[in-house]
């Protein structure tokens, strides 16, 4: 498969929340498309954080674009020069005043690699301690509750928790889990 060739790109927008750009591309076929819009958004974080009951931290809030509120998982924007988990502990802390001592990356997924550069990573949190109140920026609104992972279905059924990503992440974060349940059970076993 052959890669796009960009001619050209104009910088449309330009702030600390994204980079639009409207590129002119050849295709492998000659063919030129333009403008062709891309944006740059910095890395997304989703964090998959469970007590010892097994249930999931949610957060809901406020979604300006949708003009809708809806249940989600903790997440944020890497901040320059941050690293993912880095970003995940800090968010987390944030949204709900939560830590974890226990972290495990389950996936990196694009966004919307047809349109924006950023990738979503994906992170499964466990040993929560509540270690105070929450730190939230000016523009944000946040609750948040734990829930069963039969609720967590019940509310992407509804329509309630609806951001494919958090969708996509929370599958992959509880298919991680089963894995790493069931390594762990067949360790103990091997042992007995």
């Amino acid at each position: 498969m052959k890669h796009w060739r960009t001619k050209s790109r104009r910088t449309l927008v330009k702030d600390r929340w994204i980079s639009l750009h409207a590129d002119e591309c050849e295709l492998p076929n000659g063919q030129v498309i333009s403008p062709f819009y891309v944006m740059e958004e910095k890395e997304w974080v989703h964090i998959v954080a469970l007590n010892p009951s097994g249930e999931i931290l949610l957060t809901r809030q406020y979604r300006h674009a949708a003009n809708v509120v809806c249940s989600e998982l903790p997440c944020g924007a890497a901040e320059e020069g941050e690293e993912p988990l880095e970003a995940a502990r800090r968010e987390l802390k944030e949204e709900t005043g939560y830590t974890a001592d226990e972290w495990t990356k389950v996936a990196v997924l694009f966004a919307n690699p047809a349109r924006q550069t950023n990738r979503i990573h994906c992170f499964l949190a466990r040993s929560l301690t509540s270690v105070g109140a929450q730190s939230l920026d000016d523009s944000e609104q946040i609750s948040f509750e734990f829930a069963s992972q039969a609720e967590v279905m019940r509310r992407i059924q509804q329509g309630d928790f609806s951001q494919a990503l958090h969708v996509a992440s929370y599958l992959l974060a509880i298919e991680s889990l089963n894995g790493l349940d069931e390594h762990d059970h067949g360790e103990h076993n091997n042992g007995a």
